[in-house]
């Protein structure tokens, strides 16, 4: 019989949004400090068509710790006042270059551009101070530009609070 470490199992637990509040007497407080800490990660599923103003929606979600990302709209939304790391990696499907930015709100923040050579790729990582219900999304940055993102997980956004 397999014994695991409270510490491990408070990691698959929050891991899966199954976040524990209660505690018994002894029991460690990592369950809540881990869900203080909200993180996503999710991957563009299969290669996408990006153009006009389109928000760039990545369907598949690896982490997603507090629930504050939405696949449906490709939007993270800060659950509370802070330091964010923000990641971002485009790849062109074959030759296809691609252009966006990555929004704070209705503001453009950062600017990116995966060249149009084949498969290239770009990786923006960037510290945001976002105030409890600012949006952060990737969208589409040229809009007579008919593009094509590449999925199965060469394509990713996710972001994490620092403090």
């Amino acid at each position: 019989m397999f014994l695991f470490h409270p510490f491990l199992i408070g990691v698959l637990c929050a891991t899966f949004g199954e976040v524990k509040t209660h505690y018994d007497e002894g029991e460690e407080y990592f369950y809540d400090s881990y869900n203080e800490k909200p993180a996503f990660h999710a991957y563009v599923k299969g290669n996408r068509p990006f153009s006009g103003d389109d928000i760039l929606k990545f369907d598949e979600v690896l982490t997603n710790i507090g629930n504050n990302y939405d696949s449906s709209t490709g939007q993270f939304t800060a659950p509370k006042t802070g330091l964010y790391q923000i990641a971002c990696t485009i790849q062109g499907y074959r030759t296809s270059g691609v252009t966006f930015q990555i929004q704070k709100n209705n503001d453009r923040f950062d600017l990116g551009y995966a060249g149009g050579r084949d498969w290239h790729a770009v990786t923006r990582v960037l510290l945001m101070q976002l105030k409890d219900g600012d949006k952060v999304f990737v969208q589409h940055r040229v809009p007579h530009r008919k593009e094509t993102v590449a999925g199965n997980r060469h394509s990713y956004f996710s972001g994490r609070l620092l403090q």
